[in-house]
């Protein structure tokens, strides 16, 4: 299964959704924080100028891991546990 149909990247909706692969897109190749600064921005687009709930913020942590080399996406993961992501 990739990220994309996950049933918590799935409950986000069409719109948000292809928000989240526009992201991801536009990440890709990007150094680590020039990736954050796209998820930054994406990040205030999915929240409309509010906080994400938790759900939706463990969404855009696996659209932000979809865009990252396989040996990044194991650190990611391995911070996200450690924050109980």
């Amino acid at each position: 299964m990739s990220t994309w149909d996950t049933p918590e990247v799935q409950a986000l909706g069409e719109e948000r959704l292809k928000l989240l692969r526009e992201a991801a897109e536009r990440a890709k190749g990007k150094t680590g924080m020039e990736r954050l600064d796209v998820f930054l921005e994406y990040g205030e687009k999915l929240s409309a100028g509010g906080s994400l709930p938790p759900e939706e913020q463990k969404a855009l942590l696996a659209a932000v891991a979809a865009s990252l080399p396989k040996e990044e996406q194991k650190q990611l993961t391995q911070v996200m546990m450690m924050l109980g992501l």
